[in-house]
């Protein structure tokens, strides 16, 4: 992943981090930023394994893993849920991790990345989209970030001999 993966949203091929946009539009209901009661696990089961949740720590001081999605932990070769940004390995590093997470915040909009990451299985770069959505629990401060991270290149993880 680099510094410059920000792209538009209509550089964004993958059905899926798009199908999740317009989702998270749906649930804004004329909001700037849509309550967090919306996204129930029965409502993310299309992206499911795709899913990334972090909660913001201290405004943005820190941010921690709640939930990562199975196809994500598949390709990152490791589980982050129920971990701090801070306390967690990147391949770009903690702190660059956290300056994403920060900047998403800060926008408090939609933030669609397309680049390449490290596949841990045999330590190939594969491309990846996603898109990071800012949610709130009533107050309209940002308060949770939900990812759905898509790699169009690989079959899904149940569908490969890993």
């Amino acid at each position: 992943m680099s510094e410059t993966d920000i792209v538009t949203e209509e550089a964004i091929t993958s059905p899926l981090v798009r199908s999740f946009h317009r989702f998270w539009q749906e649930c804004r209901h004329g909001a700037e930023i849509p309550d967090r009661a919306h996204f129930t696990p029965e409502s993310l089961l299309p992206w499911i394994g795709h899913v990334q949740i972090v909660e913001v720590v201290d405004g943005g001081r820190d941010f921690f893993h709640r939930i990562v999605g199975t196809e994500i932990v598949s390709v990152i070769g490791r589980d982050l849920s129920r971990k701090y940004v801070s306390e967690s390995e990147y391949k770009i590093g903690a702190e660059a991790m956290l300056g994403r997470y920060r900047e998403t915040i800060g926008r408090a909009v939609p933030t669609f990345r397309k680049g390449s990451t490290i596949w841990s299985l045999n330590n190939s770069w594969i491309a990846f989209e996603s898109v990071s959505t800012p949610v709130c629990c009533g107050s309209g401060e940002v308060d949770q970030l939900i990812t759905v991270i898509d790699y169009p290149g690989l079959p899904s993880a149940r569908d490969r001999k890993i």
